[in-house]
């Protein structure tokens, strides 16, 4: 993991969590759009960080802190992803290989 490709994609997800008018549905997709070289877990760690950010800095009745929840869930959801693939012997390393699974979905 280089820490400049993980702290954009921090950056990346937390000014989405952060803007109402961003769809967070769609954001996990555009991470591994923007860096599919990128180990899958990584998305997982950024969109972790992000949301734990904006939880640590937003108040619990703010509209950012519980777009921050979503993004908690989106990441515990791609661990889970990662290991149904792994289950099923199929690719589950890159953020390329979730990208290529979610268009298959």
């Amino acid at each position: 993991m280089t820490e400049h490709r993980l702290e954009a994609m921090i950056e990346q997800a937390a000014r989405v969590i952060c803007d109402p008018s961003r769809d967070l549905r769609l954001l996990p997709q555009h991470l591994a759009q923007d860096w599919p070289e990128a180990p899958a877990l990584e998305l997982a760690l950024a969109l972790a960080s992000a949301a734990d950010a904006a939880q640590s800095f937003f108040a619990a009745d703010s509209q950012s802190y519980h777009r921050a929840a979503h993004v908690w869930r989106h990441a515990a959801m791609i661990g889970v992803e990662l290991h149904h693939l792994t289950l099923q012997g199929l690719p589950a390393q890159t953020a390329g290989d979730l990208l290529a699974h979610w268009r298959h979905e």
